[in-house]
């Protein structure tokens, strides 16, 4: 989920181990950091009602985001608002994104992780960028390529291996089948919400135009606004089921405070000091630590198809991302 804090930072990359080792060993925490977040999900959607684990998960988000938020804009904003708040369109603009980035994105999310294994999930969700640059079509008005196409296909190919022939055969084929689904539904739910970012970020004709960060709060707000309604039938339905207990709780504030605001302050203090392109490069280690995590903490298993499937993604995305750079420069 790093697209939300570094879509709109410009600044070049400079030289991959440029900045220090402190910055690259927070970059490799912030990987490992995601990638310990798909178990956590699927801990947790095992033991909880989805919407209320995504509504505790940002009802402890949100303070954090506008504390950061504030601390980051304080003094930045002359003749305005301390924080940035949304009016008129804006605040329509940003409640689409909610609805996208926070709202569905939660529930597919929560939902998938409840079919599926971590390390399946983790893997899957690569594909991401290549949803994003598909997307930015009609969203952008990008143009379609041939090198999006062949990407989009050879993507594709591997996430068909990862799900055909996943080694977590203690899942049933049809749950997983279903859950994966539901995972690239949230990628594509996220790439819907990236695009009407970047609308925002590029566009030359807001006056009072919004920080990523200060997207990323209100988007978080505003979809768990939207989440409340389900969290309170699933209060009502299930009861004191719907309460996490004392690892519940813990798993809930790592993804909140760690793997949410931490990481992704460390991520976009790693775009500002070595740059957008080689911080990006830390995200492909997320599937490593997600795999990792699901086999320590839920004896899942390791076999060839995620390889494959990897490096097809990853040879799509890279497709994929080469045809949206082109379209933009």
């Amino acid at each position: 989920m790093s697209d939300g804090v570094s879509a709109g930072i410009s600044k070049a990359s400079n030289g991959f181990f440029d900045g220090g080792a402190i910055i690259h060993l927070k970059l490799l925490f912030v990987a490992a950091s995601w990638g310990l977040a798909w178990a956590a999900g699927r801990e947790l959607a095992l033991a909880l009602p989805e919407a209320i684990v995504s509504w505790y998960r940002y009802a402890m988000t949100i303070p954090l985001l506008f504390i950061w938020m504030y601390f980051k804009e304080r003094g930045s904003r002359e003749g305005k608002s301390a924080i940035f708040i949304p009016r008129g369109e804006m605040f329509w603009k940003l409640a689409w994104i909610a609805f996208f980035s926070t709202f569905l994105y939660q529930l597919f999310f929560m939902h998938g992780m409840e079919r599926t294994a971590a390390g399946d999930a983790s893997i899957l969700i690569t594909f991401n960028p290549a949803f994003t640059a598909l997307l930015a079509i009609p969203l952008l008005s990008r143009k379609l390529s041939r090198n999006l196409v062949f990407g989009l296909i050879i993507g594709l190919a591997g996430v068909g291996i990862v799900t055909g022939w996943s080694p977590n055969t203690h899942i049933p084929m049809n749950q997983r089948l279903v859950g994966d689904f539901l995972i690239m539904c949230a990628a594509g739910s996220w790439a819907v919400s990236t695009n009407l970012m970047k609308q925002i970020l590029e566009s030359e004709d807001i006056e009072d135009k919004p920080s990523p960060i200060a997207i990323v709060a209100w988007a978080s707000f505003l979809g768990w606004l939207l989440l409340t309604p389900l969290a309170a039938f699933d209060l009502v339905t299930f009861g004191s089921a719907a309460i996490p207990n004392t690892e519940g709780w813990i798993w809930i504030f790592y993804l909140a405070s760690i793997s949410t605001v931490l990481a992704y302050a460390w991520f976009a203090d790693g775009v500002d000091k070595i740059g957008a392109t080689a911080s990006a490069t830390y995200v492909y280690l997320v599937p490593f630590f997600g795999i990792l995590s699901g086999v320590l903490l839920l004896n899942e298993s390791i076999g060839w198809s995620f390889l494959i499937g990897f490096v097809l993604i990853l040879v799509g995305v890279k497709l994929s991302q080469q045809s949206a750079n082109e379209a933009e420069g």
